[in-house]
């Protein structure tokens, strides 16, 4: 498959800082593409290295095919929208949208037709007329994604761009943007810290921790079959159980915890004799149900939470001193279990995955 964007040992100092710590990968042509981690990951960093807003100290950056060494940002078949929008507010939102192509002195017709396209796109062709000023954050947004749209990049580099609105604004923007990205087919590089964002709008996802890619895959393996105890943790809720192993091969391994014993995915051989297992808080089950799980046992209830879809629990594993969050849906036709009760709990070992213990005694 034809890639847009290429990274071959890339890395980027600041001072005695090392941000980005010798990645490679490829970004597939016309999919959604995202870098997701914590504050100072290196995502931002990489990002700009495509834009050309930053040079990589070793490596290479190649844009559909061509390397991108001594190429200035401007000279790059890409354009960005930022987390602020940087609308001009003296402007309309047609002359908003149309400023790019005015710099590179486009013939008017050919403008007309593309900043209209553009507008219809993001749904704002009744909105031409208005200022920044008379429009809402949302709108504002799909302003600066139709300003970028409109020059027809071939990678649009996009950086935090729904984090200055609401919780579900921002939701709906999600699909809008992947809505769009689908229509137009052009790639889009996305850097978040929000999980949410990444699992939701994603072809691809690389996790990224200390400057390096820990993980890059689909969203639901990264959340099924995390490579990494930092991709587990970070992506999702999941429970990090210090358990035993009793035997390890390079694809499973056999372990023990408060009496039960059970079999879970490994991604390499585990030579040690501790480790953790990570288990999503929702792949546990509690009551009835538990018993027919591969993995069963009891547990006492230490705390509930309500939150209206769900109904979380903290849990004390019985013959062991080990807490495990549960999230069971809540449908509403029966309670819930009381704080100090007995009940079983249950999961299948085959949504687990064990890695080496902090210790890298594993």
């Amino acid at each position: 498959m034809t890639s847009d964007v290429e990274f071959h040992g890339v890395s980027k100092v600041f001072g005695d800082f090392l941000a980005v710590d010798n990645i490679s990968f490829s970004i597939p042509q016309g999919s959604f593409f995202s870098l997701l981690g914590p504050s100072g990951c290196g995502k931002t960093t990489t990002l700009r290295m495509t834009s050309g807003f930053e040079w990589p100290d070793r490596g290479d950056v190649l844009i559909a095919g061509q390397s991108m060494q001594n190429v200035p940002a401007y000279a790059r078949p890409t354009n960005m929208v930022f987390q602020r929008w940087a609308l001009f507010p003296h402007m309309t939102v047609a002359q908003n949208v149309a400023f790019g192509l005015e710099i590179d002195r486009r013939p008017r017709a050919e403008i007309n037709k593309r900043v209209g396209e553009a507008l219809e796109l993001v749904g704002l062709t009744d909105f031409a007329a208005r200022k920044p000023r008379q429009l809402s954050g949302g709108q504002m947004q799909r302003v600066a994604l139709a300003r970028a749209l409109v020059k027809q990049p071939k990678v649009l580099l996009l950086d935090e761009p729904l984090g200055a609105l609401d919780l579900k604004l921002r939701m709906q923007m999600q699909l809008e943007l992947k809505r769009i990205q689908r229509e137009v087919g052009t790639t889009f590089m996305y850097v978040t810290h929000d999980q949410g964002e990444a699992l939701t709008m994603s072809d691809q996802i690389a996790v990224m921790n200390k400057g390096r890619i820990d993980q890059l895959d689909s969203p639901q393996a990264i959340y099924d079959r995390p490579a990494t105890r930092f991709v587990a943790s970070f992506i999702g809720n999941a429970n990090l159980i210090p358990v035993e192993i009793l035997e390890s091969s390079a694809k499973e391994a056999s372990v023990a915890i408060g009496g039960l014993k059970f079999t879970v995915p490994t991604t390499e051989k585990l030579s040690g004799k501790k480790g953790i297992v990570s288990l999503r808080f929702e792949r546990i089950r509690v009551g009835p149900e538990a018993k027919k799980q591969n993995v069963s046992g009891k547990a006492t209830i230490r705390d509930v939470i309500f939150s209206g879809s769900s109904i979380t629990y903290v849990v004390t594993l019985e013959g062991s001193d080990t807490d495990l969050t549960v999230e069971a849906p809540h449908d509403g036709t029966s309670a819930p279990h009381s704080l100090g009760e007995t009940v079983h709990i249950g999961w299948d070992g085959g949504a687990a995955t064990v890695f080496a213990d902090e210790n890298g005694n594993g």
